[in-house]
């Protein structure tokens, strides 16, 4: 009969060694789970420094850690003063998506996987705007490809048209499309507008797209607003990659 148990000597060094779970990190754990199950709603207040210590068993310090992990992903507010005390913030996602943007960079999200992203979010964010988008959102689409019209005259587009996407987006009143493609919006756009500009050319044809985008849009056809979205980005995504492509090695 073979023997399986594991060689001990083989083993050692595969393991690293089991340390307790901070208590600040779980009391971080504990306020997520309840904003998860929704125990706790936005404005919520939580109480005092010292009454959250009391509760939840532990020292001051080892609760202004716990808080000042909490505050910084914007899941509690702390104030100070007669009506001070610890309240569950208010949601505000826009106010993460630069920070979002900022961590796809430091983590080094290529700019193809940016794009590829963009295409298929931008897709839905289109689709769900011909569902969703009121009259404010429409006339915010049609105001924004005027003004594109006066921009293809001197060869500009590159700014308008990320407008254009971004009030496509917001017509859909998904928060979590809203948010997400923010900050895949301003991935791609930081380091391209400058060299995109270069080819105004391009202009008159973004223009067209997104007019035809925007007719599907106002006319509640969101199969055809995301086709239209979707080819558009493909046409997009080439372009870019060249404009990529070209730009000189450092």
């Amino acid at each position: 009969m073979i023997d399986s148990k594991p060689d001990l000597k083989t083993m050692q060094g595969a393991w690293g060694r089991v340390r307790r779970v901070r208590a600040s990190d779980e009391i971080v754990r504990q306020v997520r789970q309840a904003v998860f199950e929704g125990r706790l709603k936005a404005g919520d207040m939580l109480g005092s420094e010292g009454q959250l210590a009391e509760q939840f068993g532990v020292s001051r310090s080892t609760l202004r850690d716990a808080l000042r992990g909490l505050e910084a992903s914007g899941i509690v507010e702390i104030r100070t003063g007669v009506k001070g005390g610890v309240r569950v913030a208010t949601g505000d996602p826009l106010r993460f998506a630069d920070a979002l943007a900022i961590q796809f960079s430091l983590v080094g999200v290529e700019t193809e996987d940016a794009i590829a992203a963009q295409l298929g979010l931008d897709s839905v964010a289109a689709e769900f705007a011909a569902i969703n988008a009121d009259d404010d959102d429409i006339e915010a689409m049609r105001l924004i490809l005027e003004q594109a019209k006066a921009d293809v005259e001197i060869g500009h587009y590159v700014e308008t048209s990320f407008a254009f996407h971004e009030a496509v987006v917001q017509g859909s009143h998904n928060r979590v499309l809203i948010t997400t493609l923010r900050a895949v919006h301003d991935i791609i756009k930081e380091p391209f507008l400058p060299r995109a500009e270069a080819i105004p050319e391009r202009a008159q044809r973004v223009l067209d797209a997104h007019e035809s985008i925007f007719s599907a849009i106002k006319d509640h056809d969101s199969e055809g607003a995301a086709q239209l979205m979707r080819a558009h980005l493909e046409v997009t995504r080439e372009a870019l990659i060249a404009i990529k492509n070209a730009a000189p090695s450092k």
